[in-house]
């Protein structure tokens, strides 16, 4: 069987490779066992040695493609990353395919995966898809020759598998859908303001929910339930589509309570020390670009598995309410369900396409052909010192991660409700727009 799955892959590989490029290069390499989660973080590293490219990876020619294969009964309990050499790296699948779903069967992952994004997609996977990071982000001019790793975490007790083949292939024009405005933060002179005076303007961020990704990542849990007794689980997806990126830096400034702390010691009530971040706001300035920073919240170190970096505290909050008509005949907004403000970490998983239609609000579909500024920032880590999501770019959570349910009462009617999910509830940001930091949707609840 396993013979068989190797030699599926490698066919698979070889007819994508050739397929599309003449001079792409393909780098096979074998896999391993993956160890099954046992309330102790674990890494899986499997090496393949790149060697006999060109010194330089970048748009021109680079990392094209990704394939995997693997057997493992539950692929929501995976995490899978590439990193490169250079310690460059981003996230192919995180947690998806559902409750059950089953297997990576020569999966490949392309900037421009035919199947559409992997946090789209059904389990068992097969075919290609649009990796959870961007290619960009290892196409950034480093030296690709030297080990990458295929690093895999199981985040979820239960069952384990096997990851049987890992295959790079490189190639020119790797990433064909890239589009980016000429506006740079090291070049402004491409750069527009939506409103206000042009040469001297804020590039603010304007974040909203994609809708798409909740409605398709959504899903009510009996009390009977083994994993999420009478949850309401469910994906957050938070797109940037302003004139500016929404950038969070940290100045080394951490804090328990009120007091001065040392960020490598944990805080007397065991939790890790919180760092005061600021918003850094660009602005236009005759040409240039000027910054200025503006103190906004905190992050701190996110320890759960699965994560190890850090989030911004506050960012979204979840609520589950139900609308009725009062005694005078005016709608009567009840809550019924409310999750404490859920921290994120902020960096770009995707991008808006103009050809796709998931960053969508208000009947207006975003994407390059519409943000002159798209493309703006670059945010590929979850570092303390640096976070955000560029114009254009959307960070997502999906409906598995942590801290993504809220909690139903027990013995709650059945009927419809609405599930809102509010950006940053406490108001820390400036924005171009707040008007559509709230996002609502019916949800029919079964009784509880």
């Amino acid at each position: 069987m396993k013979i068989l799955q190797l030699a599926t892959l490698a066919i698979a590989v070889l007819c994508f490779s050739f397929g599309r490029n003449a001079n792409a290069q393909t780098v096979l390499a074998p896999g391993g066992g993956i160890t099954d989660f046992k309330e102790v973080f674990h890494l899986d590293t499997f090496p393949v040695l790149v060697s006999g490219l060109p010194s330089r990876i970048d748009k021109d020619f680079g990392l094209a493609q990704v394939c995997i294969s693997i057997s493992h009964p539950r692929v929501s309990d995976l995490k899978v990353e590439l990193k490169s050499p250079g310690g460059a790296s981003i996230w192919l699948t995180n947690r998806n395919g559902g409750d059950d779903g089953s297997g990576y069967a020569a999966t490949c992952f392309r900037s421009n995966g035919f199947n559409g994004y992997i946090h789209q997609g059904k389990a068992p996977f097969s075919g290609e898809y649009i990796p959870d990071g961007r290619f960009e982000f290892l196409n950034n001019g480093q030296d690709p020759n030297g080990t990458w790793q295929l690093l895999v975490r199981d985040l979820r007790a239960g069952v384990t598998g096997q990851l049987h083949l890992i295959s790079l292939e490189f190639g020119e024009k790797p990433m064909p859908n890239l589009g980016r405005s000429p506006c740079s933060l090291d070049d402004a002179t491409a750069c527009q303001c939506s409103s206000g005076d042009a040469a001297n303007c804020q590039l603010l961020p304007d974040l909203l929910i994609l809708e798409k990704f909740t409605q398709q990542q959504i899903k009510e849990y009996a009390w009977n339930d083994p994993d999420y007794p009478g949850q309401l689980r469910f994906a957050a997806t938070i797109a940037n589509v302003g004139d500016g990126p929404m950038e969070t830096i940290g100045k080394n400034e951490w804090v328990c309570g009120n007091s001065t702390a040392d960020p490598s010691a944990l805080c007397p009530d065991g939790k890790h020390p919180r760092q005061k971040i600021y918003q850094r706001i660009y602005q236009l300035n005759n040409g240039g670009m000027a910054v200025r920073d503006v103190e906004a919240g905190t992050n701190y170190f996110d320890d759960k598995p699965g994560h190890d970096h850090y989030h911004v505290d506050d960012w979204v909050e979840f609520r589950l309410v139900k609308k009725e008509l009062g005694q005078d005949g005016k709608q009567v907004t009840k809550l019924v369900s409310k999750a404490n403000k859920v921290s994120y970490c902020l960096w770009d998983t995707g991008a808006c396409n103009s050809s796709d239609g998931l960053c969508n609000w208000g009947n207006t579909v975003y994407g390059e052909n519409n943000l002159p500024n798209y493309g703006l920032g670059h945010y590929a880590g979850c570092d303390s010192g640096v976070q955000g999501i560029s114009v254009g770019g959307y960070d997502t959570y999906g409906m598995l991660y942590e801290g993504q349910y809220l909690d139903l009462p027990r013995g709650l009617p059945s009927g419809e409700y609405f599930l809102e999910i509010e950006v940053d509830p406490n108001h820390l940001y400036h924005e171009k727009n707040r008007s559509n930091n709230l996002f609502s949707m019916p949800v029919n609840i079964s009784k509880q």
